[in-house]
């Protein structure tokens, strides 16, 4: 932190900038939710029908998700960004205690499909009320690291201070996750962790080595324990009758939609052939509905969201914020492309939503917070040109003469001074 830069308990709740946000990524946004409740209701009126005797039920859960999501959207997108780093430490403490949670309480409330990764409260008017602290864990675990790497930046280069504490808090996370077990989360949990890492300035050849271990006790974790799904990746009609069953399926649904697809509401694989076709595979019903077309759309749709995001944390106006803004892009990206390449069968199948279009609720109220923070963000970037990344003019405390070491290995890859603000 400058020595200009506020304290967290001198910042206001609301923000005072006059940037307008982020117009395409908003857009974006809210024409991905918008397609997302078309489709939740097309891939799931079946099931709903035919299971909860209301064609309408997920819908019906799904538009209240929206609501809720929008509507907390809009109001954290108001409150000034700096004032998370205040409740960084509350927040993921809050998430590790949910996490504990659905671990402790017995498996009625919180076991789903074999994994105990709900919390389930009584009956409302659209049934059953669920909560998955997962999602709302990612974005607290964003704001935390945002906020520790941000304070010790210069530190980064020692293994001591660096990497050996940020790999204890992010193993203790995905620890958790994995009893319940979320094999999907985890993954997406550590990809986070290791984006906003390396935008953080890490030394190359330690995300090198911590990324090769990782991909090597995920290679050993599926072989071992989820050996099925890895058969069934490596030929579904193998076990056409077990694991490969879903990937069949999603491929069958995107093969049959062609160029531009059978039109809205036309699937055949939802008709109970395709398992959770408005959760983990509603990718593949977009590809049967909308054809190919459709899929790209989606796919551009997401490359959007990675430019601006990671354009807002390159114009961020301090560590935290690039941070922040870089983990919670990270999450959104890598999420879907990783749903994408599962239904596609191009990674072994990974229970995972895609944003803003599968349906869960928790899922899409998480989703649209973290972006209400990111466009918050957006309105405090520096509209002139980003400085070449050889500077070392940064909005961070220069680190101290007895650190020599630290500062050779740090190369900060985010937040670089403008050359309007040089130029003050």
């Amino acid at each position: 932190m400058t020595n200009s830069e506020p304290s967290p308990a001198t910042i206001p709740l609301f923000d005072r900038a006059t940037h307008p946000p982020d117009r395409v990524l908003l857009a974006t946004v809210i024409g991905l939710t918008a397609f997302g409740l078309v489709m939740v209701y097309s891939a799931s009126f079946v099931e709903a029908a035919v299971f909860k005797s209301n064609p309408f039920y997920y819908a019906l859960r799904q538009i209240t998700g929206a609501l809720i999501g929008f509507g907390i959207m809009f109001v954290v997108q108001r409150i000034d960004h700096r004032i998370w780093q205040r409740y960084s430490i509350h927040l993921m403490v809050g998430a590790l205690v949910l996490l504990a949670v659905v671990l402790i309480l017995p498996a009625s409330m919180t076991e789903v499909n074999g994994a105990r990764s709900w919390i389930r409260f009584g009956e409302g008017w659209l049934g059953i009320f669920s909560l998955q602290p997962s999602e709302f864990a990612k974005l607290a675990m964003i704001i935390y690291f945002a906020h520790w790497l941000s304070r010790r930046s210069h530190r980064l280069g020692n293994v001591t201070y660096g990497l050996a504490p940020f790999a204890v808090m992010l193993g203790f996370i995905c620890g958790l996750i994995m009893l319940q077990p979320d094999l999907g989360t985890t993954i997406v949990v550590v990809l986070i962790g290791g984006a906003i890492f390396f935008a953080a300035g890490a030394n190359l050849l330690h995300v090198g080595g911590a990324a090769l271990l990782g991909a090597t006790a995920f290679w050993a974790l599926i072989v071992t324990f989820r050996s099925g799904r890895w058969e069934a990746f490596l030929d579904p009609w193998s076990r056409a009758s077990a694991e490969g069953y879903q990937i069949i399926h999603a491929l069958y649904a995107l093969g049959s939609g062609g160029i531009f697809g059978q039109g809205v509401g036309m699937s055949r694989q939802k008709y109970l052939w395709l398992p959770q076709p408005h959760t983990d595979t509603i990718y593949a019903i977009i590809g049967e509905e909308w054809g190919l077309v459709g899929t790209l759309a989606v796919l551009i749709a997401f490359v959007i969201i990675a430019a601006r995001g990671y354009r807002i944390a390159a114009r961020a106006p301090s560590p935290f914020a690039a941070l922040m803004a870089v983990g919670i892009t990270s999450w959104l990206v890598f999420q879907a492309f990783i749903n994408i390449a599962v239904t596609v069968a191009l990674i072994p199948f990974t229970g995972l939503t895609l944003p803003f279009l599968s349906y869960g609720s928790s899922s899409l109220i998480s989703c649209l917070m973290a972006v209400g923070i990111l466009l918050n963000i957006s309105r405090h970037v520096d509209r002139s040109e980003p400085v070449s990344t050889t500077s070392k003019r940064y909005l961070q405390t220069e680190p101290p003469p007895s650190d020599p070491v630290g500062w050779r290995n740090w190369r900060p890859r985010v937040s670089r001074l403008s050359r309007r603000q040089r130029a003050r």
